[in-house]
């Protein structure tokens, strides 16, 4: 990857609908050398894939989960959290937390169903729920 590249990627991070002659000109470019180059980017695994940010209004309720698993089984308890949708992230981290989950739902009572279905996966031995009070900024 090139600086060119890394152009790219930051003006697609800052708007991902950017046409791309836009991102041509701004990283000096001609349209299908970016295109071409966005083509590789996803080839290749730098570009994982795109997504939407919902707004404030339609993301109902968002918590952080702390899940404390038993003999740091991470490996073990990720593939059974897959199947609960409202996770939309799942990470392992150190410390006296195992995993740290973003979780998005309808509303607390949403958050609080999933909070149960957390606790109750095999592996699991402690959750604590973080909920979001104020979004401040998102990138």
């Amino acid at each position: 990857m090139d600086d060119k590249d890394a152009a790219i990627l930051d003006a697609l991070a800052a708007d991902s609908r950017a046409p791309l002659k836009a991102i041509a000109a701004a990283v000096g470019l001609s349209r299908s050398s970016v295109q071409e180059r966005i083509a590789r980017l996803v080839a290749d695994g730098t570009i994982a894939g795109f997504s939407i940010r919902r707004g404030a209004e339609q993301k109902g309720a968002r918590a952080y989960m702390l899940v404390a698993t038993a003999g740091a089984q991470c490996a073990a308890v990720a593939p059974r959290l897959l199947g609960i949708a409202e996770i939309t992230r799942c990470d392992s981290v150190a410390g006296e937390t195992d995993m740290v989950l973003t979780v998005e739902a309808r509303d607390a009572a949403a958050l609080q169903a999933v909070r149960d279905r957390i606790a109750s996966v095999d592996g699991v031995t402690g959750v604590v729920t973080m909920p979001v009070m104020v979004a401040r900024f998102a990138r």
